[in-house]
């Protein structure tokens, strides 16, 4: 599927069958982190791969009591050193350390779905619980909790605001009333400004015969 049909029809699922996933798509899964960006490429993501049957179960418990999460047959906890972007970015490098974070569990959800995979972002949790499972040092961020598996359930599309409702024009609450009017003459703008680029270029093209 192409990445926009892959963003659109992405669920969060709940309910796992008991199937084991396969070891290229996990492989896959993995490398999608490995590629998201991060601030200055410090890369300073860390994943947990978890497939111990009792840790997971643990996990599902460490995650107040969302018990599902265990019967997934894996789990990836996303982690982060801080510590690493505090050098370059100073107290600035906790707030993008978690955005690193962000980018890779986006990448694994994404990544997940297109082959077929199904997961969950979890961020509750109690941390110190959790920090002891899976071994993460003090000076380590835990940012998410991963589930993966094959469904055992079909989640419908939930509610979405419409963009009018997300979108502001310029300006924080300026909301353009019809956006697809508005995407029109954009369009046309566009189209111009490419038309005259064309002329440019030709204009100068000429000029550098003559």
């Amino acid at each position: 599927m192409d990445a926009l049909e892959c963003i659109a029809t992405r669920r969060s699922i709940r309910k796992f069958q008991d199937i084991p996933l396969e070891f290229e798509k996990l492989g896959n899964i993995l490398d999608a982190a490995r590629f998201a960006p991060s601030a200055g490429n410090l890369q300073d993501v860390k994943i947990i791969l978890v497939t111990d049957e009792q840790a997971r179960q643990d996990i599902g418990s460490a995650c107040v009591e969302q018990y599902w999460v265990g019967t997934a047959q894996v789990i990836l906890v996303v982690c982060t050193d801080p510590d690493k972007t505090k050098r370059f970015y100073g107290e600035k490098g906790v707030l993008y350390s978690a955005h690193n974070a962000g980018t890779a569990v986006q990448n694994i959800l994404l990544a997940a779905h297109d082959q077929g995979v199904s997961s969950c972002w979890v961020g509750a949790f109690e941390e110190e619980k959790l920090r002891r499972i899976v071994g993460v040092p003090g000076n380590a961020a835990i940012h998410a909790v991963i589930p993966l598996g094959y469904a055992d359930e079909k989640v419908p599309m939930p509610v979405r605001l419409t963009l009018e409702n997300v979108v502001f024009l310029g300006s924080w609450g300026n909301r353009i009333k019809d956006i697809a009017a508005y995407m029109e003459w954009y369009g046309e703008h566009v189209q111009k400004a490419i038309k005259k680029g064309k002329q440019l270029v030709s204009d100068f093209a000429r000029r550098l015969q003559g």
